[in-house]
C-alpha cells in the first residue's frame, strides 16, 4: 500500500469498517493528486501509524473500538499535529467536540458517494496545504461557564435598543476552535452586538452554537428573520442563508444571488450589509479560512470608516482570506488569535 512517489498528498485512513475503508481508499486514490499510504481500524492504531509514517492528512472515523474517533485526534494533536478531517456520521456533539480538540473538517459519509467523495477530495487538498498547530489545552474542552439566558429572557435582560456598534466576523477553516478563544474572552457587558458568518458543513450551525455559548458570556444563537441584533448578543448566520443587518437592527435572512457568489451563507454579503447600515460603528474582523470571501466585506466596512481587524498568521490554521485581506491595506490592526477579543473591547469602549 505504501508508495515510493513523494510528490503525491499522503493520506492516512483511521475507520474500523473494512466497507468504508475500502470506499474511503477508491474515493482518495481515484485522483492523481492523492495516495492512501496506510489504513487503520481504530483509534490507538491511528495514533500510532500517524507517528510511524507521519501522513500529510488523516481521515477519522468517530465511533471505534478500543479507542475512539475524538480521544485520537486529542492525542494526535497533542503529540504529532496532523490536518484530520472526519469521516463519519453526523453525530452532531461529537463532531462539534472533535473540532475543538483540533479537528480540521468533516465531511459526512450519509450523503451520496458522488458528493461525499467529491467533498473528501477538495478538504484534503486544502487541508494538505496547512500547518496545524499543537492543540492548546487551554481552549479546549471548555471550562463550562453560567449559560447566558435563552433568546426570550435575553430581550427582557438586554437594552431594548438596538445593539450600539456591530461587530463582523468572518471565518472558515480552522473556525470553530477560533470563534471559541475569542468568544471565551468577551465580556457579558460588551457594548456592542455581533454577528458570524462560519463556512461549514451544513446542519452544525445550531451544534456549534450551542458549544460556544457554554464557554462564553454572551448569548450565542443562530440569527432568525426579523431578530433585533441587541449589545451582548452573537448570531451566526444559519445554512443557505444570507445574514444582513439593516439600520434599525433588523436582521433579514435571503438567498440573493445578484451577484456569483460561492458561499452561502457570504461573510462579503454580511459585512456590506454591516458597512451599510452602521458606518464607523462597523467592526470588521477576519480570520483563519482559505479563499477570499470576507476580502471586499473588509474593505467595505474600511472605506465606511469603520475599524478593521485580521488574525495573524502565526495563529491562522490557514492564512487564507485574513491575508488576502491584510494584502489589501484595508486592515487596520493585525493581531494573534488571543488579542482579537482585546482590541475588539478596546474599539467598543472608544468613544
Amino acid at each position: 500500500m505504501i508508495s515510493d512517489k513523494t510528490d503525491k498528498i499522503r493520506v492516512l485512513v483511521v475507520d474500523d469498517s473494512p466497507l468504508l475503508k475500502n470506499i474511503l481508499t477508491s474515493i482518495i486514490d481515484s485522483d492523481p493528486s492523492l495516495e492512501v499510504i496506510e489504513t487503520a481500524d481504530n483509534g490507538q492504531e491511528g495514533v500510532e501509524k500517524a507517528i510511524t509514517f507521519k501522513p500529510d492528512v488523516i481521515t477519522m472515523d468517530l465511533t471505534m473500538p478500543v479507542m475512539n474517533g475524538v480521544e485520537a485526534i486529542k492525542k494526535i494533536m497533542e503529540d504529532t499535529p496532523t490536518p484530520i478531517i472526519i469521516a463519519s456520521t453526523m453525530e452532531i456533539k461529537t463532531i462539534i467536540k472533535a473540532f475543538g480538540l483540533g479537528a480540521m473538517d468533516f465531511v459526512s459519509i450519509s450523503q451520496d458517494v458522488e458528493k461525499f467523495g467529491n467533498d473528501l477530495i477538495q478538504k484534503i487538498k486544502i487541508a494538505s496545504k496547512v500547518k496545524p498547530l499543537k492543540r492548546l489545552k487551554t481552549i479546549a474542552p471548555f471550562i463550562i461557564a453560567p449559560i447566558a439566558p435563552t433568546s426570550t429572557e435575553a430581550d427582557t435582560v438586554v437594552k431594548k435598543e438596538k445593539a450600539s456598534k456591530v461587530v463582523a466576523i468572518g471565518v472558515s477553516t480552522g473556525g470553530p476552535q477560533s470563534l471559541a478563544t475569542v468568544l471565551s474572552l468577551l465580556p457579558h457587558h460588551l457594548e456592542a452586538g455581533l454577528l458570524i458568518v462560519q463556512h461549514i458543513s451544513k446542519g452544525f450551525i445550531n451544534g456549534l452554537a450551542d458549544w460556544l455559548r457554554s464557554g462564553a458570556h454572551l448569548n450565542i444563537e443562530a440569527a432568525r428573520e426579523n431578530k433585533i441584533l441587541k449589545n451582548n448578543m452573537v448570531l451566526m448566520a444559519p445554512d443557505d442563508r444570507h445574514l444582513q443587518i439593516n439600520a434599525n437592527g433588523l436582521i433579514n435572512l435571503s438567498k440573493n444571488r445578484n451577484k456569483p457568489i460561492i458561499h452561502i451563507p457570504s461573510i462579503d454579503v454580511m459585512m456590506e450589509s454591516v458597512a451599510k447600515s452602521y458606518g464607523k460603528d462597523a467592526i470588521g474582523v477576519i480570520m483563519t479560512g482559505m479563499g477570499t470571501d470576507g476580502v471586499e466585506g473588509i474593505r467595505a466596512i474600511k472605506k465606511a470608516g469603520g475599524i478593521t481587524i485580521a488574525q495573524d498568521e502565526k495563529t491562522s490554521v490557514v492564512f487564507g482570506m485574513n491575508k488576502i485581506a491584510i494584502d489589501t491595506g484595508c486592515v487596520d490592526k493585525v493581531v494573534p488569535l488571543d488579542k482579537i477579543a482585546e482590541e475588539i473591547v478596546k474599539i467598543v469602549n472608544k468613544e
